[in-house]
């Protein structure tokens, strides 16, 4: 049997070079959605233990917050607080809200978790909670905005709603 030529070469046989050189693409497609899918799982990972331990600073700073608001002592929430807390109103502002609610709510007791936002840009990396708080006089939702310090938290913003602290 014959073989077909065509200007001197064999038209079944594949020529040397593509033989060397087989096409790397798919491996090198393989090798990108694995590296892909890597660094994904790695970045989930870094958001979901900063969330765990966001939760675990942010619980113990409200609990802090709420042993200085129980024991009347304002200043030192003030003075632990970032330089950001009670931006728009001075510090004597800030003593008289810390202390109308303590003086209308009473004692700060059980709080429960409701949400927590972790948000990270050039100024810091800020934790906003939201709380339900069980006061002597009522319930409240607390809003605490936290900015991240070493491995601290330290107070920027602080929000509360109560229907006792408009009724009282």
């Amino acid at each position: 049997m014959g073989v077909i030529t065509h200007g001197g070469s064999n038209l079944f046989s594949t020529p040397a070079s593509d033989l060397a050189h087989p096409a790397p693409k798919r491996v090198l497609w393989k090798w990108s959605v694995a590296a892909t899918a890597l660094i994904l799982v790695f970045l989930m990972w870094q958001c979901g233990s900063a969330l765990v331990q966001g939760r675990k600073l942010a619980d113990a700073a409200v609990r802090h917050f709420h042993q200085q608001l129980n024991a009347g002592d304002y200043e030192g929430i003030y003075r632990d607080a970032d330089q950001g807390f009670g931006r728009g109103q001075d510090h004597e502002e800030s003593i008289r809200l810390l202390e109308a609610v303590h003086r209308k709510l009473g004692l700060a007791g059980p709080e429960t978790r409701l949400n927590i936002r972790v948000e990270t840009n050039p100024g810091g990396t800020f934790l906003t909670t939201q709380y339900s708080t069980t006061f002597a006089a009522g319930t409240a939702t607390e809003m605490f905005t936290w900015v991240k310090s070493g491995g601290t938290l330290k107070l920027n913003g602080y929000h509360i709603q109560s229907n006792a602290l408009i009724l009282n």
